[in-house]
């Protein structure tokens, strides 16, 4: 059995970076328009490298000021950003047998002020065995009332 790990991004509306113990491991580059994705981005290598410590996963939203036209604008413009952390398993061969969220699958839409970082998610994973377990999260977000 053999068990790898990624990061799967299902929607970014302006920006999101992922970083893993000070990496950037993908970066959207500026989105507008909602797009629907299938992004699948490894994480595997990383977390074995440092399965004798604790991994920080951080996923930065950011909110621009430019909109769908090139426009600069203070206006408040939405953001969006929906992703999962997903542990597959695979036997011998290499055939997909399973997939679990590692942690809770995060979709979150809002309003904000531009040139903000909307969203900030890190989440403190260590080895459990031959997997890996969320043991902390903390969460910002920024959005207007």
């Amino acid at each position: 059995m053999e068990k790898k790990y990624f990061v799967n991004v299902k929607h970014v509306d302006n920006r999101l970076k992922v970083f893993l113990n000070g990496e950037n491991v993908w970066d959207s580059g500026i989105v507008h328009g909602d797009p629907a994705m299938n992004e699948l981005i490894e994480i595997t290598e990383q977390l074995n490298q440092n399965r004798e410590h604790t991994s920080e996963l951080i996923f930065e939203g950011f909110n621009d000021d430019v909109t769908l036209n090139g426009q600069h604008s203070d206006d408040v413009n939405p953001w969006h950003f929906q992703y999962r952390v997903i542990e597959r398993t695979f036997d011998s061969h290499g055939t997909f047998i399973e997939e679990t969220d590692l942690l809770e699958p995060y979709d979150q839409k809002h309003l904000s002020k531009p040139n903000i970082r909307a969203m900030d998610n890190t989440y403190q994973i260590v080895a459990a065995g031959e997997s890996f377990k969320v043991i902390n999260n903390t969460l910002t977000q920024q959005y207007a009332i």
